[in-house]
């Protein structure tokens, strides 16, 4: 079965679950029932994962999901701990965001699943599961993304207009600057493309694919050098 290479992270077309989940949180002077609840957050973090797609119908992707949290301060009421993070979410390769305005809530034995009410925890997950299998998308058919974009725009759309909503305008500043800039949307297509034809043994297609990229990506940098995307 044809290597799908995503900016050279190799990934397979399978039909299996979406991301693998590669959860770690760490935290200092923690007490042994914030370490006990830091232990059961990682395995829900991964849980859920593992049992929700993030992707569309149309193509089923297996991509490392790699999120890394550090506890910067944890605040009990009642059942429930408040959470505040640092937080690194990443696909092991050209993906990778950092959040530090991350905060929500988490108690003993919760369970996460998807609704439209806006949940700090599980809607944070999904927001970066979208933009990393987005981006994972353009890489297959050009502008391929724009679906699952749009599910991440909702999230902005719930959490900004939540209790929630500190840390969302900056993660709409980067949301806008990564699903606007075409130019180097569609240069994540056509490096794809290049390694589909070296894939089929087509040495100059691949070579042109590759000259078109690199323009998109010039172009980019001339609109935005500050562009971190």
């Amino acid at each position: 079965m044809k290597r799908i290479i995503f900016f050279l992270l190799s990934s397979t077309l399978l039909f299996a679950q979406t991301f693998v989940p590669n959860v770690s949180i760490e935290g200092n002077n923690l007490n042994a029932q914030e370490e006990r609840i830091i232990e059961e957050l990682k395995y829900t973090i991964e849980q859920y994962i593992s049992s929700n797609s993030f992707s569309n119908e149309i193509y089923k992707l297996t991509v490392p999901y790699r999120i890394t949290i550090y506890v910067t301060q944890i605040s009990k009421s009642g059942s429930k701990m408040t959470i505040s993070t640092n937080a690194f979410f990443s696909n092991e390769y050209d993906q990778r965001y950092i959040d530090n305005s991350w905060v929500f809530e988490f108690a003993e034995g919760e369970a996460l699943y998807r609704e439209m009410i806006y949940h700090p925890l599980r809607d944070i997950i999904d927001y970066y599961g979208y933009l990393i299998m987005a981006s994972e998308m353009d890489a297959i058919e050009e502008l391929g993304g724009n679906s699952i974009f749009d599910l991440a725009n909702d999230i902005y759309s719930r959490g900004s207009s939540s209790q929630w909503s500190k840390g969302w305008s900056t993660r709409k500043e980067d949301f806008d600057k990564l699903t606007g800039d075409f130019r180097l949307r569609r240069a994540r297509h056509l490096y794809n493309q290049a390694f589909w034809a070296l894939d089929d043994g087509q040495g100059t297609k691949a070579w042109y694919f590759l000259e078109d990229a690199l323009k998109y990506l010039i172009d980019s940098q001339k609109l935005d050098a500050q562009n971190k995307f």
